[in-house]
């Protein structure tokens, strides 16, 4: 994240003013919901809000703003004259999750209580007095501060100010001093609010500095909040910056045996996550990133998944990347899969991409299986939109063209037609070109069909005519 000249002193200031309020408090984290109505009371407590201007604030103007009756909006503006942009922040809005932060209960968690499944996030051995004391003595005096003021905020503040460019800056500059307590203090914002922060334009960049800054066991924390609800973790993974982080926690997870977690959430919501372009590139950064063990449940997933995506507009594509970076026996049973189904997936919409990508690997063992399996339904895909692309497809295919040119030969009619036809009369140029240069025999067989062309002048066959009359060309652009 880029950084920029923003004013840190002014910005420690609000920190200190906004942990002093009264609104969180280091022995007592549970939340109050505020009985005021919410266009009464701002997101931050009032004392920040309070006796505030240049004169006692470094420079820094918090102001409230009005509550925007039109779109409900409450803003808190950190002007400080350098332009720093203002937060905001809907109270009652529908967030991704379906909740609102007004209800303390973002990312499907409400406030807890200090303790994460037996570990104290803010008071563990680490923090001890003996600890803090030999900590700060490396610290400044600014760098104290802000440690200070961080941990006197509720998580909501956090999670608000992690919005803002320039606050979501100071609080990573903060987890770089390596201080256990700020460490500790970020893990509680993650288990209360952990999509929220990841799906954010500047919360994500808090949530990898965070990643970076943790031991193993407070990885698996994380690891352990994240991939434990499955819709939630869906949304960050279908999210622009929510996928960026999945992956950035994958490539911490490396060699780690709590990469299975974030596997295992993935199989679950394999399908959803392959029709969404952001998803799909979390999978294929595991294919890419991890061994083939590792990554035997999404292989399984892809088999057990294959039409479903084959045949989704979206999903296809995901699916040829997939095969792309798949290794191993899994990739020879998927792709025999294909094969097998190419007569269906041939007339699809979406489904012709994957068989197209299938016959563009050159397999001969794979391109011939298809080519057989298409055999008799030849003319029936000449005459589709997408259908007379696999055909194409197939008479390019080195040594297939007979598997084609045999079903168009059955019928003279049958050919005229597909002369005549919006779609097939491509199909039978291509079945020209390459019989001339490939089977001379196959392709004097077919003018021989064709020797009334001239009935082809008109309409779509125009372009044949002119083909044949023009004479061939061998080896010409097919």
């Amino acid at each position: 994240m880029a950084s920029g000249n923003y004013p840190e002193e002014s910005l420690l200031l609000s920190l200190i003013n906004l942990s002093l309020s009264g609104h969180g408090s280091s022995t007592s984290r549970t939340h109050q919901p505020s009985p005021v109505p919410p266009t009464m009371t701002p997101p931050f407590s009032q004392s920040i809000w309070a006796d505030h201007c240049p004169s006692n604030t470094g420079g820094a103007n918090l102001q409230y703003m009005p509550w925007n009756l039109q779109d409900d909006t409450m803003r808190v503006n950190l002007n400080s004259g350098f332009g720093v942009g203002s937060m905001s922040f809907r109270e009652n809005q529908e967030n991704p999750f379906g909740q609102n932060l007004g209800s303390a209960s973002l990312g499907g968690r409400g406030y807890m209580s200090n303790d994460y499944n037996g570990l104290n996030l803010y008071n563990n051995g680490m923090a001890s007095q003996d600890y803090v004391a030999s900590h700060q003595e490396s610290l400044s005096s600014n760098e104290v501060r802000g440690i200070n003021a961080v941990l006197g905020l509720e998580d909501s503040d956090i999670i608000l100010l992690s919005n803002d460019q320039w606050s979501s800056e100071y609080l990573q500059k903060l987890l770089c001093l390596k201080d256990s307590r700020i460490v500790n203090k970020m893990l509680g914002v993650v288990y209360s609010f952990p999509i929220y922060l990841m799906t954010h334009q500047y919360g994500h960049h808090l949530f990898v500095k965070l990643i970076e800054s943790c031991d193993e066991e407070q990885r698996g924390l994380i690891t352990t909040t994240i991939t434990s609800d499955d819709e939630l973790f869906l949304t960050a993974s279908v999210s622009k910056f929510g996928s960026l982080c999945i992956k950035r926690l994958i490539k911490k997870l490396v060699g780690s045996p709590l990469i299975s977690l974030v596997i295992s959430a993935l199989h679950r919501i394999f399908k959803d996550t392959m029709l969404n372009g952001k998803g799909s590139s979390v999978i294929i950064y595991c294919l890419e990133t991890l061994s083939d063990q590792q990554n035997e449940l999404l292989y399984v997933a892809a088999i057990n998944h294959f039409r479903d995506l084959a045949t989704h507009v979206v999903g296809c594509i995901s699916f040829n990347n997939f095969i792309n970076d798949m290794r191993g026996p899994h990739r020879a049973q998927i792709l025999d899969l294909i094969s097998c189904h190419a007569a269906f997936l041939s007339k699809d919409p979406s489904g012709n991409f994957v068989v197209q990508h299938v016959l563009e690997l050159r397999d001969p063992i794979l391109t011939q299986k298809i080519c057989s399996m298409l055999r008799g339904k030849y003319v029936e895909l000449s005459l589709l939109k997408y259908g007379s692309h696999v055909v194409e497809k197939c008479l390019k295919s080195p040594g297939m063209a007979h598997y084609v040119v045999e079903d168009f030969l059955k019928s003279r009619s049958q050919l005229f037609h597909l002369a005549r036809h919006k779609y097939g009369n491509y199909v039978i140029q291509t079945a020209l070109k390459v019989t001339k240069s490939e089977n001379i025999s196959l392709h004097r067989r077919l003018l021989h069909e064709l020797r009334d062309y001239h009935d082809l002048q008109f309409g779509y066959g125009r372009k044949l005519y002119n083909l044949i009359a023009a004479g061939v060309p061998v080896g010409g652009s097919v």
